[in-house]
């Protein structure tokens, strides 16, 4: 007899819920540090690249120019980022993880990442493994669906 157990998990439900926590998340840190979800991330991808310069910033987050420069200036301001010159060309800023970044995500992060240290402790090296598979075909799925949205014709907002 086929039990609820014994199915696998509905990828797609699971795909939808996983999305929903990781944004209601991401809200409430971003409300913490006193910034709004876009800020938040751009944040997140400055830390992750060190001395990544405003232009790569609106590439990767597909952003305008003027809508990064408006959120380093905030970030900067609030002391989660630096900014500094370019040392081949001083005309050109780069920017990184400024002195409140650390402690304020550190604090903030530091329960999420004991739990999930106790999820993964709970499975097997090739369960890992499997899970990896999953996380990577996942992101993979949502970088094209990304870059396929980002392709079409925004509809026009009220």
């Amino acid at each position: 007899m086929d039990t609820e157990k014994d199915r696998p998990p509905d990828g797609a439900a699971l795909g939808a819920e996983l999305s929903l926590r990781v944004v209601l998340f991401h809200q409430a840190v971003a409300d913490r540090l006193g910034l709004n979800a876009t800020e938040h991330k751009v944040l997140g991808l400055i830390s992750r690249n060190p001395g990544i310069s405003p232009g790569r910033l609106a590439a990767e987050t597909r952003l305008s120019d003027a809508a990064v420069t408006k959120i380093a200036h905030r970030l900067v301001a609030l002391g989660y980022v630096s900014r500094r010159r370019d040392a081949a060309d001083g005309r050109r800023v780069r920017l990184a993880a400024g002195p409140a970044h650390g402690p304020s995500m550190g604090a903030l992060m530091r329960p999420l990442a004991e739990r999930m240290a106790r999820v993964t402790g709970e499975f097997t090296e090739d369960e890992l493994r499997t899970i990896g598979r999953w996380i990577d075909g996942t992101i993979g799925a949502l970088r094209d669906a990304t870059a396929a949205l980002g392709e079409e014709e925004p509809r026009a907002r009220d």
